[in-house]
């Protein structure tokens, strides 16, 4: 069953043709290290850069406790992956646990990798920690080149610059103003399937940290489930959407959040609680993370863990309290991202994920073109946008599988018919995706590689099958 799912959908499907109609190839010589979710949408990754040249036997990847799915782990190893297993940590204890697990996947990498013919390695990352922990002797030894898929791992980087390039799948428009509201879609629906059970949330009041992609998302959908939404955002110069505006009430502290909120939703990518625990809050609050790991209430869980009533669910994994600083307190999930609650194949289905996955197999194979493009600056420690042009190929080969698929993406998602419009142009995506230092070049050969016009005779795809900079790969 695994196995019949985990053929390449669409979008890497597409791109994999591109590919493989200029004779690009990752080559036997490179390498990956993968910090990623262990679903399927992963195998459909991995297997379809296997198809265009990546040893599946040259990858290295870790999951994370909160979403790993056993099955999808196991179909990985079958296929050749090294996936090395995440340590079950304490409550509240993530990130350190997951920085131990950085570091033996790390050591398991450059082991194995020291004998045989490796020149060059893709750190594809999720939250920056494995981008920022390589050990010298790997940077020394390979060129390098890394994609980072959250912003929570671009606040990361803003502390502690990563030693190498890295491509911002992070920050491409096609991910923030599309892929948010998805993300945001599956949040509200675990919360009213699995927490809820079925009941109406109309009426609550939702408090929000953080109005970034994931908070205007989950903002949008539960005003329209009926609820009432405040927020809580320090940047003094938020943008708040037209469309919005009316229907939000923004409040100047964390603690006005949790003195009037029924659910706090924490989507800032960050710890916002730091230093500034503990709060009054409404007793019987609910919180919820939209984020990574336990960050969002990380501080919070350690302080109740000192208090008497402290109490983990088994099955749920829910976290309660009676002698918070006002009373009861309820973190769900441990904190962990609610989406992921399920534990199952996906957190997302597939046919609609596949933007993401098709967005990462594109900004690996712009990090691919960079490390060739740019052997003699192999220190160039740098963060540079995903291509335009490859964000809006993702971006219209998904649109055409959702209406295949007849997948009604502005009703089931709430997107507004101007950005829609918007996101036709390429343009629009070099406007709306961070940050605005780019090569050129790669760029360029970005462009050649993925083309929408694969299947056509053309100059163009006459010149790509000749240029001898793609005999390189």
């Amino acid at each position: 069953m695994l196995q019949a799912q985990s053929s390449a959908l669409e979008v890497t499907r597409a791109l994999s043709d591109c590919a493989r109609a200029v004779r690009f190839n990752f080559g036997e010589d490179t390498a990956m290290v993968a910090v990623q979710h262990m679903l399927l949408q992963t195998v459909d990754l991995f297997k379809t850069t296997g198809d265009i040249g990546l040893n599946p036997q040259n990858i290295f990847a870790l999951g994370k406790v909160y979403s790993n799915n056993s099955h999808v782990i196991r179909t990985l190893r079958e296929m050749g992956v090294t996936v090395v297993d995440s340590t079950p940590p304490e409550p509240g204890e993530f990130h350190s646990y997951f920085q131990r697990d950085i570091k033996r996947l790390w050591t398991v990498a450059a082991d194995t990798l020291r004998g045989r013919k490796i020149k060059r390695l893709l750190v594809l990352d999720d939250a920056g920690v494995c981008i920022i922990n390589v050990p010298p002797d790997v940077l020394r030894r390979y060129a390098v080149c890394g994609v980072e898929q959250t912003s929570s791992g671009m606040f990361l980087f803003e502390e502690t610059p990563p030693p190498f390039p890295v491509i911002s799948w992070a920050r491409a428009a096609v991910k923030l103003k599309i892929g948010g509201p998805i993300f945001s879609h599956s949040f509200i629906d675990k919360l009213k399937t699995e927490f809820l059970h079925g009941r109406s949330v109309r009426g609550k009041r939702f408090g929000i940290i953080g109005l970034g992609s994931i908070g205007r998302g989950v903002a949008r959908l539960a005003i329209r489930e009926g609820g009432e939404v405040l927020f809580y955002d320090p940047d003094p110069d938020l943008h708040i959407p037209k469309h919005l505006r009316d229907y939000l009430i923004r409040l100047d502290s964390l603690e006005e959040l949790t003195t009037c909120s029924d659910y706090v939703v924490g989507c800032s990518g960050r710890n916002p609680f730091s230093e500034k625990w503990p709060l009054k809050h409404k007793p019987g609050l609910r919180l919820f993370s939209a984020s990574g790991g336990d960050q969002e209430f990380g501080t919070i869980i350690k302080d109740l863990k000192t208090r008497p009533d402290f109490k983990v669910d088994p099955d749920t994994w829910d976290i309660t309290s009676k002698c918070g600083p006002s009373g009861s307190l309820h973190i769900a999930y441990r904190g962990y991202p609610y989406n992921f609650v399920s534990r199952a194949l996906e957190a997302v289905p597939g046919p609609i994920v596949q933007l993401e996955t098709g967005g990462l197999l594109a900004a690996l194979i712009q990090a691919r073109i960079y490390l060739d493009l740019n052997e003699e600056k192999r220190q160039a420690k740098r963060i540079h946008r995903i291509s335009p042009m490859a964000q809006r190929f993702v971006y219209k080969r998904w649109l055409q599988a959702m209406k295949e698929r007849r997948i009604n993406i502005a009703e089931l998602f709430g997107y507004e018919p101007e950005l829609l419009r918007a996101a036709q142009h390429e343009r629009w995506f070099a406007e709306h995706s961070e940050p605005s230092t780019y090569d050129s070049r790669v760029e360029e050969m970005v462009s050649r590689v993925i083309c929408e016009r694969r299947g056509a005779s053309s100059p163009l795809r006459v010149k790509r099958e000749t240029d001898p900079n793609l005999s390189a790969f």
